[in-house]
């Protein structure tokens, strides 16, 4: 059982008893009647191909409030769309894939370029976004949901648990954001336990505990890949197209909703998704990136709010960085023994040698660029700049998913 403790300047949604989902989801078809729900899952065609697409779509084919499913398909030729396209076809919600390889999808891009609009590199930013846009083309919208499409533990009751905040006519969040336990035999989540948080403290230590980073530190999962918007602020906010996804989107929170409104909710006992490699020879791949995007972000986010980012405050924060990442290896140690869990302190020493090159690395690129990579356009400047063009979109992804899929059998 969860502990109810409230900390931290948001609130805190814990799971006290094992509810039954479908007490939860007969709710939200109450709701859902009169503010939709959309669900976005960006996917990559590979994890259809592996144990995570193939388990999340039968969970889903079991959810029924969903107004519509919108799945951003990466990295798929022709015949991989048909096959996809075949998968969804049974889920009792409306499906719309986005197929970013298409040519329709590519002509979208063109005239974004063309405007003057930043498109990013492809990946799972650039797939949100996207998603994002063709959902609240639908004015009926209320709330709009993303997660992962490589939890291999799936339950609808993720979902479940995750947008009834939002839904719900008795509360007033604007923003909901998962939470879970990264452990298996073993703790995960390593970029979380020894990268950010220690990251954030240190900051918190130098700024004198500036709103911004209490903020964050008040998450228990702030780098989780679940969360979900009412309509009137997704459609304000800005996105990172880089591993600084989530960490542009909780600072794009603060700016626009207050803290009150913004809650987190833990939506399983246990999460497990792929593990991304340490990378710590390639800093522009795995964890090494990830890192040094967040990190990056982070100062962008911070020095726009006003902060001044000296050398001596780096220099600084880089000590006191080591600092808290040793404080958090002693605890973790700790936690792992009482649990029997296996521990390597060796391993976890490594990682923090590994994350204060990404935050060296991540400094010299802010001095280099503060400004950095701009991150992708609100769907209000879209729509300004573009007024026919959520139109457009929607038109263009209807006519990718009408044609009739072609009879492949799925090779997962």
């Amino acid at each position: 059982m969860a502990d109810f403790f409230q900390n931290g300047v948001i609130a805190t949604l814990q799971k006290l008893r094992d509810r039954p989902v479908e007490e939860i989801e007969a709710e939200l078809r109450r709701f859902s009647e009169r503010q939709k729900i959309v669900l976005l899952l960006p996917a990559l065609y590979s994890e259809f191909e592996g144990p995570a697409m193939p388990q999340i779509v039968e969970e889903l084919k079991e959810v029924d409030y969903l107004h519509r499913i919108i799945l951003s398909l990466d990295r798929a030729d022709e015949q991989q769309f048909e096959q996809v396209k075949g998968m969804m076809s049974g889920l009792r919600a409306d499906v719309s894939i986005i197929w970013h390889d298409g040519p329709r999808i590519q002509s979208m891009f063109d005239q974004l370029v063309a405007n003057g609009f930043e498109i990013g590199e492809q990946g799972k930013g650039r797939g949100v976004w996207l998603s994002m846009g063709l959902a609240l083309y639908d004015e009926e919208v209320h709330t709009v949901a993303l997660h992962d499409c490589d939890i291999v533990n799936y339950h609808r009751e993720m979902l479940a648990r995750l947008v009834y905040p939002l839904a719900h006519p008795g509360t007033d969040f604007e923003y909901s954001k998962g939470f879970y336990a990264r452990v298996d035999d073993r703790l995960f989540g390593r970029v979380t336990r020894l990268f950010f948080t220690p990251v954030i403290r240190a900051l918190r230590q130098l700024t004198h505990h500036d709103p911004f980073l209490v903020y964050l530190d008040s998450f228990r999962y702030p780098l989780s890949g679940e969360c979900a918007f009412i309509r009137s602020l997704a459609k304000s906010i800005r996105i990172s197209p880089n591993w600084g996804l989530e960490m542009s989107m909780l600072g794009e929170v603060y700016e626009r909703t207050t803290v009150e409104r913004v809650c987190q909710v833990e939506i399983a006992d246990a999460y497990h998704h792929k593990h991304q490699p340490l990378s710590r020879d390639d800093p522009e791949r795995g964890l090494a990136r990830m890192a040094t995007d967040i990190a990056k972000t982070l100062f962008g986010i911070m020095a726009q709010g006003g902060l001044v980012l000296s050398r001596a405050l780096f220099d600084t924060l880089f000590a006191s960085y080591q600092r808290h990442a040793r404080m958090a290896i002693e605890r973790y140690n700790a936690l792992a023994m009482l649990n029997g869990l296996e521990y390597d302190r060796h391993e976890e020493i490594e990682a923090v040698e590994s994350f204060a090159e990404n935050l060296r690395l991540a400094e010299l690129r802010f001095r280099e660029d503060p400004i950095g990579e701009q991150p992708l356009a609100s769907w209000v400047r879209v729509r300004a700049g573009i007024p026919d063009f959520s139109r457009s979109l929607a038109e263009a992804v209807e006519l990718d998913n009408s044609e009739r899929a072609m009879a492949v059998p799925f090779a997962g």
